[in-house]
């Protein structure tokens, strides 16, 4: 797709397919990305898509917001998640007992 050049306003994205494991895949990579570099909210995940999404093969925000509709709620509590870490600090867990440790 980086090959192909704009011709005519046609829209490559319109004419990707992506098979029930792709997108499983696809949706996983985009959580896994989320939780790591600590985005917040659609707007980081779009700026971290433009300026960082060739890096990770990543498609489109066209696809990408295709496959994130079918599990929206997931990436409404992943996303959730990182802002709480955000506003109120991030809780580790002691690995031997599953205690929750406070690092305030």
């Amino acid at each position: 797709k980086a090959d192909i050049r704009l011709l005519n306003n046609f829209d490559i994205d319109r004419y990707i397919t992506l098979d029930v494991e792709d997108k499983e895949d696809l949706f996983n990579e985009i959580c896994d990305i989320i939780d790591d570099h600590d985005l917040a909210n659609m707007r980081e995940l779009k700026n971290f898509v433009k300026y960082h999404g060739a890096e990770y093969g990543l498609p489109s925000m066209k696809v990408i917001r295709s496959v994130m509709k079918m599990s929206s709620g997931i990436i409404r509590l992943t996303f959730d998640a990182v802002y709480q870490e955000r506003r109120y600090g991030r809780a580790d867990i002691d690995k031997d007992t599953g205690e929750v440790l406070n690092n305030k």
